[in-house]
């Protein structure tokens, strides 16, 4: 599909999914001030859905319309993340009861190439930005699994809200022992997946996101 046979709907899913990737890849630090005539000239759009763009981001905490600057990437909520993790757990054990989708081979397929990918993040010293890719692909997997709107919606908003507190830290972790966790995450969920057990893969999910909570919890003390 090229940009110029883009509906409404299309483009401002294009330009959100990019704005909202570079504020959570740290791209676009917390403070960086968003020129919306230049990210219009960039996406080759009117000035019009770049602001609704920043609209919805706004509503979802990731910037912030001040009088007499513009439109800012907003700082870390670090008091919020302990919140956001708790919720995203009770939220992962409700996507096996709550209208879950049937997994296709290509879910099964794409699964299986994170894993592959995670295996090789052990020869790296420090991908920060080849995990988050990771990490960002394998939430999007499992959201297509979900087959309640607001559950999805609300997984959605709450993954991306915690996600630059958690690559802020992925620095200080083992990386060796982040890696191995990632990778049994994506085997834990492969295998429930292939046998149709949502609860499994809601609970393989569960238990990742409690061990990243323990982990980054003992940095949060001194922010």
């Amino acid at each position: 599909m090229t940009r110029q046979s883009e509906n409404q709907a299309e483009r401002f899913d294009r330009i959100y999914k990019e704005i909202r990737g570079r504020i959570c890849m740290l791209d676009y630090k917390p403070g960086t001030l968003l020129n919306e005539g230049l990210l219009a000239e960039e996406f080759e759009v009117s000035r019009t859905p770049v602001r609704n763009v920043l609209l919805r981001l706004n509503y979802e905490g990731l910037v912030e319309t001040r009088n007499g600057v513009g439109t800012i990437v907003t700082d870390l909520d670090f008091k919020m993340f302990k919140d956001i993790y708790e919720l995203r757990m009770r939220l992962a054990e409700m996507a096996g009861d709550l209208s879950p989708l049937e997994p296709s081979p290509r879910v099964i397929d794409a699964l299986n190439d994170l894993r592959c990918r995670t295996e090789a993040l052990h020869q790296n010293s420090l991908d920060q930005r080849g995990y988050a890719n990771i990490c960002n692909e394998l939430h999007e997997l499992l959201l297509g699994q979900i087959g309640n709107h607001a559950l999805r919606e609300t997984t959605d908003l709450l993954y991306y809200r915690a996600a630059r507190i958690w690559l802020t830290f992925l620095h200080k972790l083992d990386w060796k022992e982040e890696v191995g966790n990632l990778q049994h995450e994506i085997s834990e969920i492969q295998r429930a997946l292939k046998i149709g057990d949502m609860h499994g893969v809601g609970n393989a999910r569960r238990q990742f996101l409690y061990l990243t909570l323990t982990r980054i919890s003992r940095y949060l003390t001194d922010v």
